[in-house]
């Protein structure tokens, strides 16, 4: 099981590793609460080591302060949205990039585009985050970021 690092809001007890091997490290930016609590223990118990934050100013500071494999991204968010995240992130040849929208609203597919050209390697909604989130996750984390793309495209 991995670990969880909440930078604000609630903070819960840590998901400890079973073992010494090194763990995936993954930024969780999302903005609702509840949300970013499930994505944050459902990567963490698959064997993922993952900081959760509210929005994509934490995001940024966090990246500067660390090492990341991968960074989990909102699109609508306070302060920094998730595109300008992606902007940001592309500059600074920052880790891959996998957004999350909610899935509620007709605008999904929109944000879902517009975050593939601005440099995510895959974009999912909330509600696939059990199974094709999951699959794109483990995919990047093995350096097969490049298969995502053709599919996504």
């Amino acid at each position: 099981m991995g670990q969880i690092v909440y930078l604000s809001g609630r903070a819960g007890a840590p998901h400890m590793p079973d073992s010494n091997r090194p763990l995936p490290r993954i930024l969780l930016a999302y903005p609702d609460r509840a949300g970013r609590e499930y994505l944050a223990v459902f990567l963490a118990s698959r064997d993922c080591h993952v900081t959760a934050c509210s929005n994509g100013r934490e995001a940024l500071a966090t990246l500067a302060a660390g090492q990341f494999d991968l960074v989990v991204t909102g699109i609508l968010m306070p302060q920094v949205d998730g595109l300008e995240l992606l902007r940001a992130l592309r500059r600074q040849d920052g880790p891959p990039v996998i957004t999350v929208t909610d899935g509620t609203g007709r605008m999904d597919g929109i944000y879902q585009r517009s975050a593939t050209l601005c440099g995510a390697v895959a974009a999912h909604t909330f509600s696939e985050a059990s199974g094709a989130l999951l699959d794109s996750v483990h995919w990047i984390l093995r350096g097969r970021d490049d298969v995502i793309r053709d599919v996504v495209w």
